[in-house]
């Protein structure tokens, strides 16, 4: 059979599914065919709801297979309801992150507007092949498939059990070229995205790996210690050569596990490995505060490692632990940066801003945690409570959601679905663009007057003026670093996508100028305490 994937990633950055890739390598080692619309505009202009037609007319695929995440679900729907007026014989199936944490919606929409005839949920890497093997013979066991909703004849749909969490060194190898991987990789500098494990133990409020872990132990009873997996280290060092092979203009591998960093012995035993199988090319990796130790951030930096990203959200205490499930101290986050630095480790810091009940204090906190811990670099999101997970519980009760705004969202970057006071609103809309200026004002650099004079502009701004200034923060963020940088001045600028803030030295040396002064001081420090470290 041919299995047509649509994955829509509209008004987000160019990304790499590993849940169509996956799903695409198994097909094809069952002798199935793929191919994928990817559907996201940097790529090109995103097509048409009748250039996507037309496509699936040439292709003539056997099935269509929906990836979905929450905020492309209304989407997808039109788009499939579309598909099913046009071309009434084919089979619709949808799987993602929304079918699982939003099961009985999807099913109602599909009965409600006919589009679905096979919902999958949760991990479908051996359920889905066998789905497609059994409608390839019209075999009935194909309304027995595990992890699937199947349509009846009647319109409604049979509900079948999960079955367990796949064996992923069982599995066949992703097929990341069912992907224009050349143009990914042209579009993301170079960078590659790799997993080397699924699950998490952490309970997050925000996060889905809670609710999918607890699904898996109440329906399929597989306890939630299951839900940790890694792949065997001599699966992937391969994997990586054979990417390395195949796509030379490789120029980094993002492991983008939830938490790369669960088990020491694990990441001792992947750096050994990558060491000696001389792989040249550096990598990013996934942390947790409590989850990061001396020996992990010796052997990541030896490794090579060049980044190491923890999830900090906010610098409230009280935030943290009592809206986010996030229950660690200040002073783990503190310690964990520094030693990253003392290794030399680029770090990166997850932040968000916009959560239910956060003040002013508290916002200020996290902006003073952020200038205390000095990451290489920072990102930011806007809080969004995603259905299904118990953040969304917590706003709901709350009546803390405006659903207009949630349904008209297609991202988390832009602006919230809470219910703002409107200073509270305006004050999200200004940390979207200029979070990393109140994080230079607050810093001890000599550069922090510079920000504070912007910083009291932003301010003073009133909302209906907003739009416009906005518009202009962008060249004028640029325009100020670039002066700054050639002082060798230290702060943060926007680079690489409009939410990422990284410090002056690290975009000095990441522009091959490391001969540069300021990028030649951060060296000597770098060394200066990772040597004092060793030495005790």
């Amino acid at each position: 059979m041919h299995v047509l994937f649509i994955w829509p990633n509209l008004n987000a950055e160019e990304g790499f599914s590993h849940g169509v890739a996956c799903l695409s390598g198994a097909l094809k080692a069952r002798g199935h065919r793929t191919s994928l619309m990817n559907l996201n505009e940097a790529y090109g202009p995103v097509p048409t709801t009748e250039q996507i037609l037309r496509r699936i007319q040439e292709l003539q695929p056997d099935l269509l297979a929906f990836s979905v995440m929450s905020q492309q679900y209304r989407y997808s729907l039109d788009l499939a309801k579309t598909i099913r007026r046009a071309i009434p014989s084919l089979p619709i199936a949808i799987g993602g992150v929304h079918t699982t944490m939003c099961t009985q919606q999807v099913v109602q929409d599909a009965v409600q507007f006919g589009v679905w005839d096979y919902i999958g949920v949760g991990e479908c890497d051996e359920a889905f092949p066998l789905l497609v093997d059994r409608l390839a013979r019209n075999d009935p066991a194909l309304l027995h498939t595990p992890n699937f909703y199947v349509r009846l004849s009647d319109g409604t749909f049979k509900r079948n059990p999960l079955g367990r969490y796949p064996d992923l060194n069982a599995l066949p190898p992703e097929d990341y070229e069912v992907f224009d991987l050349k143009s990914m990789l042209q579009q993301k500098n170079g960078w590659q995205s790799i997993l080397t494990s699924r699950g998490c133990p952490y309970r997050c409020s925000y996060c889905l790996n809670h609710e999918v872990s607890d699904r898996y132990l109440h329906e399929a009873h597989q306890p939630r210690t299951a839900y940790l997996r890694r792949y065997d280290v001599n699966r992937i060092i391969p994997e990586i050569q054979s990417l390395r092979q195949r796509h030379p203009y490789i120029q980094m591998f993002i492991f983008d596990d939830d938490l790369f960093t669960l088990d020491e012995n694990y990441v001792r035993e992947f750096c050994k490995a990558y060491l000696d199988a001389g792989i040249p090319t550096p990598f990013v990796v996934n942390a947790h505060v409590q989850s990061f130790t001396e020996p992990m951030a010796k052997a990541l930096a030896e490794a090579p490692c060049m980044i190491v990203k923890f999830g900090i959200e906010s610098g409230s205490p009280e935030l943290r632990q009592k809206v986010l499930d996030r229950h660690m101290s200040n002073q783990q986050i503190i310690n964990a940066f520094e030693l990253c630095h003392s290794y030399g480790l680029h770090s990166s810091a997850f932040l968000m801003f916009g959560l239910p009940f956060e003040t002013r204090a508290m916002i200020d906190e996290t902006i003073d945690l952020v200038a205390r811990i000095k990451p290489g670099r920072m990102r930011w999101a806007i809080f969004y409570p995603f259905a299904g997970t118990k953040a969304y519980e917590i706003c709901r009760l709350a009546n803390q959601i405006d659903y207009d705004k949630m349904n008209a969202m297609d991202n988390y970057f832009v602006a919230s679905c809470l219910k703002f006071d409107a200073a509270t609103d305006l004050l999200v809309q200004k940390l979207q663009r200029t979070f990393h200026w109140y994080v230079n004002a607050r810093t001890d650099w000599e550069t922090a007057d510079i920000y504070r004079k912007l910083v009291e502009e932003v301010e003073r701004i009133p909302a209906r003026d907003w739009p416009a200034a906005r518009d202009q923060i962008l060249t004028r963020d640029r325009e100020l670093s670039n002066g700054l940088l050639a002082q060798a001045r230290p702060h943060y600028s926007i680079r690489y996508t409009e939410v990422m803030a990284v410090h002056g030295d690290y975009v000095l040396a990441e522009k091959g100028e490391a001969k540069d002064r300021a990028a030649r001081r951060w060296v000597a420090f770098r060394n200066q305490m990772a040597a004092a470290q060793r030495g005790n």
